[in-house]
């Protein structure tokens, strides 16, 4: 099952390296894309004001995170399969995949393009956080997501720069030790789709009118 999943990945990959190649050739425009690190831990229940990662920290008190699928590899794998230039309403966008995370440095500094593009048109989306908050106190879990997204075109400056923080809620996620663990993997894994499709909304809603 590891192979077939690497397979998948690397034939991902020859597709994404493909189309940007073209995108070079041809001039056309580019959505350059990055998936987060493994999503955060946030806990919060009586006594523990919801440190994150506290467990990890040896935080006394703080259970063990939950084995997590959102890997920064699926989240690539469900990037490249989310429509993103339709999501995002950049039609004839190329979408080049970068499989590896941003650092924090990196995407909070970086003025111009992030990727060596010269392309006419260049669009990033930057999958920046995500974190998955267990409250034990409002019996509320979901999955938080941050998300940045540029645009440029033949300026050095963005013409655009939008972030935004997305919320789905879960119910099966993380599962129960008497529970299908199955069933909270895909829940989590929907709400990452959920996730993008928040951001795009956000990123596209029509400016308000002053009345």
């Amino acid at each position: 099952m590891i192979g077939s999943y690497l397979l998948r990945l690397a034939v991902a990959g020859t597709m994404t390296l493909s189309a940007h190649a073209h995108a070079q050739a041809d001039g056309a425009c580019e959505l350059h894309v990055w998936p987060a690190t493994a999503p955060m831990n946030l806990y919060i229940g009586f006594g523990h004001g919801g440190i994150i990662d506290g467990s990890t920290k040896g935080r006394e008190g703080y259970p063990a995170a939950p084995e997590n699928p959102l890997s920064p590899d699926r989240q690539a794998q469900l990037l490249f399969e989310a429509g993103l230039p339709d999501l995002l309403k950049l039609p004839g966008y190329r979408v080049t995949l970068h499989p590896e995370p941003l650092d924090s440095r990196t995407i909070r500094t970086t003025r111009g393009r992030i990727a060596e593009s010269t392309a006419p048109c260049y669009a990033e989306l930057i999958v920046d956080d995500l974190i998955l908050n267990q409250n034990t106190i409002s019996g509320g879990n979901g999955l938080r997501g941050s998300f940045r997204f540029r645009t440029f075109g033949t300026d050095p400056a963005p013409m655009r720069a939008f972030g935004s923080w997305t919320l789905v809620k879960l119910s099966a996620f993380p599962p129960k030790p008497n529970e299908d663990p199955d069933k909270g993997i895909a829940e989590i894994v929907q709400a990452f789709r959920a996730s993008l499709v928040q951001f795009a909304e956000a990123l596209n809603k029509p400016p308000r009118t002053k009345r």
